[in-house]
């Protein structure tokens, strides 16, 4: 059970750390850029063979493909930071 209790204090602790502003948060940046971008296109390919324009509908797909891009590299973050520190406690 103690040790159960340490998994979530050190998954606690990951999640802390990735939001930290000092730390390194221009991929995050890009990484909502990123999807915004893809949202842009798959909300212009909806128009088919229409002249390509900004929709309510594209903006709001390109939004979510960006959020969705955002909260996938913050779990990735956390991810990586939390097998970090379960490695670095049994060294």
């Amino acid at each position: 059970m103690a040790e159960r209790g340490m998994w979530i204090a050190e998954l606690r602790r990951a999640a802390a750390e990735s939001c930290v502003p000092a730390r390194n948060w221009r991929w995050m940046l890009a990484s909502l850029g990123i999807g915004a971008g893809f949202g842009l296109i798959a909300g212009l390919h909806r128009l088919g063979s229409r002249p390509a324009t900004i929709t309510p509908d594209g903006a709001l797909t390109s939004g979510r493909a960006a959020l969705a891009f955002l909260a996938l590299a913050w779990l990735v973050a956390v991810t990586v930071r939390f097998v970090r520190q379960r490695r670095m406690q049994t060294k």
